[in-house]
């Protein structure tokens, strides 16, 4: 078994690398960022991709979501995960039509391409405050919280082109190393625009699923934002949010997913990420009173056991569920009568 590991811009596939060489995989890092990617694909000899697809620029991320198309849907090459997982990281504007497309509840969010249509929803319909969230990004680079009509049209005229030629765009900023906002002026967002409804958050929950490992844990609020803060809470997550991510992962046949959850005052819960790659401050995405460990389902029950199961970011569970995948494949294309089998 040789499994390829698709670059990323800015080295983002490195845990793969470490996961692949602590469970003794063979494996060959592919530069896809190259013009000559495809020819690299077809002269590689591996059974399979990884991927680490980029999030900090809408340029990288759609990159990776024509080159894995590519690769996976095209050329019918094993990927995990695969281009539709792929296709909804770090885009807010695709996660919001998965989620309404299969009723999972989450803060309302309306997604305008028209200038005329966004205003009219502000002057009409708004209910302030809102949230504005630009279409890539993680970390809440970019997430603006918009309190009035005034601030929301201006961002309107921002975004969206005027007398058919001029437009400013919205620039996200981000923290320099020491601690001024820079601007990110590659990578402003032009003509269409996300607002969504502002909910009143009790917790934010992180809730993990790596093939039938499941984890979760409590995202800690720093400064307006739980995203990005780093802080983590390491509380036992409820059923009912074990039950959700079950729940999606087996609708949309999501093998490793992050679902990101919000608990108002009241007890609701509305999903306010998706994502099939996640950051990692610890060897364990969960401790159950003080113990790390991960939570199983057999026969109609959730099962906790002891132990560390998320180094290098999860990546070492992904790439055994990966081969686990080509293994299986690789039988089901193996005529039965060549199969030793006892009767």
């Amino acid at each position: 078994m040789k499994l390829g590991i698709l670059k990323e811009f800015t080295g983002l596939e490195q845990p793969y690398v470490d996961a692949c060489r602590e469970l003794g995989i063979e494996y060959e890092v592919i530069d896809i960022i190259a013009s000559d990617w495809m020819q690299r694909i077809k002269d590689s000899d591996c059974d399979g991709y990884l991927v680490r697809s980029s999030y900090a620029k809408d340029t990288w991320k759609r990159m990776y979501d024509e080159k894995v198309y590519y690769i996976n849907v095209v050329m019918g090459k094993p990927v995990y995960p695969p281009f539709n997982d792929i296709f909804i990281h770090e885009s807010k504007n695709n996660m919001a039509y998965w989620l309404e497309a299969h009723d999972i509840p989450q803060a309302g969010s309306w997604v305008f391409y028209r200038s005329d249509e966004a205003a009219e929803f502000i002057e009409t319909k708004a209910k302030f405050p809102l949230i504005f969230k630009p279409t890539v990004g993680s970390y809440a680079l970019g997430v603006k919280i918009i309190n009035n009509q005034r601030e929301a049209k201006k961002l309107i005229k921002q975004v969206f082109t005027k007398y058919g030629f001029f437009n400013r765009g919205f620039t996200k900023y981000k923290r320099s190393k020491i601690g001024l906002p820079v601007p990110v002026m590659d990578d402003r967002q032009f003509n269409h625009l996300m607002f969504q409804e502002r909910i009143d958050i009790k917790y934010e929950w992180r809730m993990v699923k790596v093939d039938q490992s499941y984890f979760g844990h409590q995202k800690l609020k720093k400064g307006d934002f739980h995203s990005g803060s780093g802080m983590v809470g390491w509380v036992d997550p409820p059923e009912v949010l074990l039950e959700l991510i079950r729940y999606i992962c087996d609708i949309g046949n999501f093998n490793a997913l992050n679902v990101d959850v919000f608990e108002d005052q009241q007890g609701n819960y509305f999903v306010n990420e998706l994502q099939p790659f996640w950051g990692a401050v610890d060897t364990s995405q969960m401790y159950v009173d003080g113990k790390p460990g991960r939570y199983f389902f057999r026969n109609g029950g959730w099962f906790f056991e002891e132990g560390v199961f998320c180094q290098n970011a999860c990546c070492n569970l992904k790439v055994q569920a990966f081969i686990n995948q080509l293994e299986e494949a690789h039988l089901l294309t193996i005529p039965l009568e060549t199969l030793d089998v006892v009767s």
